[in-house]
């Protein structure tokens, strides 16, 4: 509550970039035929000089007709400076290291190629670097394209609440991922720190806690917007939360010396310990949900074993007996207060980016849904995955 209401520093006057430094975008694909055209055009389409910026794509073994696509892309675009670098299935981790490679901007982004930025974008992140010199990386308003299921529109609900603890991270330093879709960063400093981790499943995230290591600042801002396309079916959304979530856990545990250690303040006291702590708390609310029920149905197995399982009988003797005085009233305030906070954490959100609830059909049932069925598929993920641990199973890109 205190860093949500304290003085907002990014409420100063639009900044603006003095100069114009070459900048690099590296665009890792591995079957991306349905979408690659479409994100290579919004770099083609940024507002930014010509001369001064460069695409580069890194086929990561496509399969499909990515390459095919990119080449005749590159044909058509033949006064844009654009690179192919084709390899075989290495990982993004090692597409980003090979982009990095021939990079020629001071700056340079990620965008996976299932993503498109917005125009104006790279105008409104690259003067976070003149103003900070301490910064590492800048990462965008990241967004839900054109969301159409439930399913689409409840993710599309939970990118924009996820903005809002961005927001409150930001503001003491705690960002602990630099998402794929467009995030900036120092090209020095990246390649002085080693370049991408091609052993993780999650190198964004990676990135983000070896920044912090070597007490590099990142920040988020929320004019510069990157939408992307949400998985579609529960079984697509189950394994891309699989590999973030395991991803952030073995990567706290790789980092765990930054834990509680005092010289990487709020992020070592409070961000680090979450990411293991909130899914521990969920593995542990549901144990708790399902040994109450377990309990109560054997409890009532044994009572109906008593009467025989004679339910007219059992019906006939009903005797309804409310007494408002023994209603749980702890609990129930418990569970109204932690409501009006999420209601109010959602509408905070929503203002936060500048977008309104009822906008584009975005309907107050899939806002139901993430605020009741999402977290309990979210506690599932989490069972999954220390599943995981205990028996050994080795991570993959799913």
């Amino acid at each position: 509550m205190l860093v949500l209401f304290s003085t907002r520093k990014d409420k100063e006057k639009e900044k603006k970039l003095s100069t114009e430094p070459f900048f690099s975008t590296i665009v890792p694909a591995y079957n991306e035929e349905k979408s690659i055209i479409a994100t290579l055009q919004s770099l083609i389409d940024l507002d930014y000089p010509e001369r001064k910026k460069e695409v580069i794509i890194v086929n990561d073994g496509s399969t499909d007709n990515t390459r095919e696509l990119v080449e005749g892309f590159i044909k058509d675009n033949a006064n844009s400076n654009i690179i192919l670098i084709n390899q075989e299935n290495h990982g993004k981790g090692r597409a980003m290291n090979e982009g990095l490679k021939v990079a020629k901007g001071k700056y340079f982004a990620c965008l996976d190629a299932d993503s498109f930025i917005h125009s104006n974008a790279l105008k409104k992140m690259l003067p976070i670097f003149e103003e900070d010199k301490d910064v590492a990386a800048v990462c965008p308003l990241l967004k839900v394209k054109k969301p159409e299921s439930i399913l689409q529109k409840v993710q599309w609900c939970e990118y924009i609440i996820n903005m809002f603890y961005k927001f409150l991270n930001s503001k003491v330093n705690c960002i602990h991922v630099t998402p794929g879709p467009f995030s900036v960063y120092n090209t020095e400093v990246i390649r002085d720190l080693g370049g991408f981790s091609e052993e993780t499943i999650t190198e964004d995230l990676e990135i983000a806690i070896r920044m912090q290591k070597h007490n590099y600042r990142i920040v988020q801002v929320f004019d510069a917007i990157v939408e992307t396309v949400a998985p579609n079916t529960w079984r697509e959304l189950f394994w891309q939360r699989i590999r973030w979530y395991k991803g952030s856990v073995d990567n706290t545990i790789k980092y765990k010396e930054l834990m509680f250690n005092k010289k990487y303040g709020d992020f070592g006291f409070i961000r680090m310990p979450t990411i293991i702590l909130s899914g521990v708390i969920a593995i542990v609310l549901v144990t708790a949900l399902l040994q109450s029920i377990l309990s109560k149905s054997y409890h009532l197995l044994l009572y109906l074993t008593d009467i025989k399982f004679d339910f007219l009988t059992l019906i006939r003797n009903l005797n309804p007996h409310f007494n408002f005085l023994s209603l749980p009233f702890s609990k129930m305030f418990i569970a109204a207060t932690l409501m009006s906070i999420s209601f109010f954490v959602m509408i905070y959100s929503y203002r936060l980016v500048k977008e309104k609830i009822s906008n584009h059909g975005r309907t107050f049932i899939s806002m139901l849904t993430y605020l009741s069925v999402y977290g309990i598929f979210i506690t599932f993920v989490w069972i999954y995955i220390a599943f995981m641990f205990v028996s050994g199973k080795k991570n993959a890109w799913f």
